[in-house]
């Protein structure tokens, strides 16, 4: 399934999407914005995962 587009207007630093299409290797500025936000939503998407797994005991925290 197709995501929904919708052209939006944002204000948002130059210099942070550079540096995005670069981390990214993006070729577009869109390109480098859709990968960072996705790249955000699965970070939160694991780091909850990882809470329910510590929560239920199923996994342990272990320093060295």
């Amino acid at each position: 399934m197709k995501p929904a587009v919708r052209k939006k207007t944002y204000n948002l630093d130059s210099r942070s999407i550079a540096a995005a299409r670069r981390v990214f290797n993006a070729k577009t500025d869109t390109e480098a914005i859709q990968k960072a936000l996705r790249k955000a939503v699965d970070d939160r998407e694991i780091e909850d995962a990882l809470d329910r797994l510590l929560r239920e005991g199923r996994f342990r925290t272990i320093y060295r």
